[in-house]
């Protein structure tokens, strides 16, 4: 920078020596000078938007499910534009220097208002890859937590047991051939096992948000008693794996939240006893906390 101050200093001794460009030239200078300062505006605008989507990431997260950019996609594009505009610099600092050699009085201070807009491109550089590196940590925190319950749950594959990972979250899908018998929310002993054996790996991360999500077939509910439909057996269902992972002391009952969704979201939209059978699962939902994220697009 005091390199570049004094370079400044040349130029306007050179300023006053050599005299005024013409119009022209000063006029095609100023309005790229504008469009570098409109397209960093937009940044902070790109910026300010990311900050809002993501601002309640451990509330809603299952609402981004539907956004069609992500996260990655939308740093991605950020870190495209600005070297674009990094580009764009490069080109208007060899435009004034020609200006230089020509002579202009309002070059100093348009080679001024460029070194602004540059401290401002830079500065967003390094947010973006701050925000990359937030990214990269929350990718490895969910390739660990996948690999650990894959290890715990190994011997309950091909029992209606699924591990995936989406939309930045790591899905336990449990079927209700495991957990629960038809209508009941009664938990089956050998799903109780499969949820304890959970809750040990979740107990060891206490920096992974749970949710444990019930979901039902399309079929009405025909029982009796407490329950009056898909929507409340769904919710018992859920209740009943939340209470026997909060069985394990070690998991703070503030990261578990209980969900029922009834019919509403199906894996599988066919009317066929497979197309039913696939929907009618409980999903335990883990998710990194993204304190760090949160902190930055503030």
């Amino acid at each position: 920078m005091r390199m570049f101050a004094k370079y400044l200093i040349m130029c306007a001794v050179a300023f006053v020596a050599t005299g005024c460009v013409s119009m022209r030239k000063y006029d095609s200078a100023r309005a790229e000078i504008l469009s570098l300062t409109n397209t960093l505006e937009a940044r902070d605008a790109a910026l300010a938007k990311l900050q809002e989507r993501y601002n309640d990431l451990d509330g809603v997260a299952k609402q981004r499910a539907d956004r069609n950019i992500t996260l990655e996609e939308e740093v991605a594009k950020l870190a495209k534009d600005t070297a674009r505009m990094g580009r764009e610099r490069r080109a208007l600092v060899a435009q004034y220097q020609k200006m230089l050699e020509d002579g202009s009085v309002e070059a100093s201070r348009m080679l001024e208002e460029l070194s602004r807009n540059q401290a401002a491109l830079e500065e967003r550089s390094a947010r973006i890859a701050e925000l990359e590196q937030t990214i990269e940590a929350r990718d490895k925190a969910l390739n660990d937590i996948r690999r650990q319950v894959e290890q715990a749950l190994l011997g309950f594959d091909g029992k209606g047991l699924t591990i995936s990972r989406r939309d930045g979250k790591v899905y336990v899908s449990m079927a209700d051939k495991l957990l629960f018998r038809s209508g009941s929310f009664d938990i089956d002993p050998e799903g109780a096992k499969a949820v304890r054996q959970l809750a040990e790996v979740l107990a060891n991360n206490a920096d992974i948000e749970i949710m444990v999500e019930g979901h039902t077939d399309n079929v009405p509910y025909r029982g009796t008693g407490q329950l009056r439909d898909n929507l409340d057996l769904s919710v018992k269902r859920a209740t009943t794996v939340t209470r026997l992972l909060l069985e394990n002391s070690k998991i703070n009952p503030l990261r578990v939240v209980s969900a029922g969704r009834g019919e509403y979201m199906p894996l599988d939209e066919a009317d066929t006893s497979e197309a039913r059978a696939k929907n009618r699962r409980t999903e335990i939902i883990l998710t990194p906390r993204l304190d760090k994220l949160l902190e930055l697009t503030k």
